[in-house]
């Protein structure tokens, strides 16, 4: 499990409202990417259809490479209680759609005691043992890697851990469904590359983040909407991300994009986070080591305040990662009602719908709509302004 305790907002996040034709493309990009490998999959698939009171457990069991497995509208409850995860998915290429209607839901739900609802990994990485670390599977060192795989109009709900989990893919889509009282996460893309999650809607994962993308490339976060969780959406070691046209409301803490150092992957670079609705994040923290982080709407910190929030001095002399937030830019989101909600803590001195603390290189802020700031006067980027509500 990741805890709170650590840095938010670093690692280069740069304007995508100052470079909308450059996001264009990459948005363009990994979307004609995932689509020459479903056309390309699409010679050799079948079709399997399961219907309410069958197994999609079944149909995935007799799934190949490319498979599009379509499931009609019911509560679906796989496996067994204690069952570690509900799905696995160990294939290349695998289609899991939701034939969702009006008022008619695709549910899979928690059986009883599982951990995880849709575990989509390399075979080495799905498992008792492999699964024990979540964040570092041993395809992470390996290289062995899922080749395509798309969810598409589910609901996801009440699973210990994660709701949908994927390590070690490329070229993933996951759109339309619904993530919900999924504890720790909601959606978990780790180690992965090449993906697009949009149109979700995550609530309820109260012990960390709605949306999480970790350790991973060129993936686009976009249109989704994340309330009631204790972190809205978080991008955290990982390079070439865009989060965009997002709403994050009734979380702890909206937007963090981090870095942290007992990864495999130790770089946080160029993530892109623009035309963003974060509003109203003041959800009262639940099960979290630095005491109040309903303090902001976006912030950009150093790694070393989570330190000193819990009474060390700063970091440590052999941190093997920059803790600073360099060349941040924050551009063109709607940063509302937020840290209104007092703690009692040194936190409160970082109330805000923007926070910064100082600290790095080269980070600015422009054309955001904002009430509140820390500090009053946030650094513009060049050419541009920011507009306070």
């Amino acid at each position: 499990m990741v805890r709170l305790s650590r840095s938010i907002g670093s690692g280069g996040v740069r304007s995508a409202a100052a470079r909308e034709g450059s996001m264009t493309a990459r948005v363009g990009g990994i979307a004609a990417a995932i689509a020459v490998l479903c056309t390309a999959a699409a010679a050799e698939a079948r079709k399997h259809v399961v219907r309410s009171g069958e197994s999609i457990r079944d149909a995935i069991a007799q799934a190949r490479a490319g498979d599009r497995i379509e499931v009609e509208p019911g509560v679906y409850h796989e496996g067994r209680p204690g069952d570690l995860n509900a799905l696995t998915i160990t294939v290349d290429g695998v289609e899991l759609i939701g034939k969702t209607r009006a008022g008619r839901p695709v549910v899979l739900e928690n059986a009883g005691g599982q951990s995880f609802g849709i575990w989509v990994s390399p075979a080495n990485s799905a498992g008792p043992g492999p699964e024990a670390d979540p964040e570092k599977p041993p395809c992470g060192l390996d290289g062995s890697t899922i080749r395509g795989f798309a969810l598409e109009g589910f609901t996801v709900r009440g699973f210990e851990q994660h709701g949908l989990h994927l390590a070690c893919v490329e070229r993933f889509r996951i759109e339309d469904n619904v993530s919900e009282g999924n504890h720790v996460y909601g959606l978990f893309p780790v180690l992965s590359r090449d993906g697009i999650l949009s149109g979700n809607v995550v609530r309820g994962s109260d012990k960390d983040a709605g949306i999480y993308v970790g350790q991973s490339d060129r993936v686009v976060i976009a249109g989704n909407r994340a309330e009631d969780n204790l972190l809205g959406l978080e991008v955290e070691n990982s390079r070439d991300c865009s989060v965009f046209g997002n709403e994050l409301t009734g979380n702890t803490l909206g937007i963090i994009v981090d870095i942290l150092p007992d990864k495999i992957r130790l770089t946080q670079e160029r993530t892109v986070v623009a035309g963003n609705r974060v509003h109203d994040n003041n959800r009262e923290k639940t099960l979290n080591d630095v005491h109040g982080n309903q303090f902001a709407g976006i912030a950009v910190v150093s790694l070393c305040l989570a330190f000193v929030l819990q009474g060390e001095p700063g970091c440590p002399a052999d941190l093997p990662v920059n803790p600073d937030p360099d060349g941040n830019r924050i551009v063109g989101n709607r940063v509302t009602g937020n840290a209104t909600v007092p703690t009692g803590t040194p936190l409160d001195a970082l109330l805000g719908d923007l926070v910064w603390d100082g600290s790095g290189t080269g980070n600015c802020w422009s054309r955001n709509r904002f009430a509140s700031s820390v500090p009053p006067q946030l650094p513009a980027c060049p050419k541009d302004r920011d507009d306070r509500d």
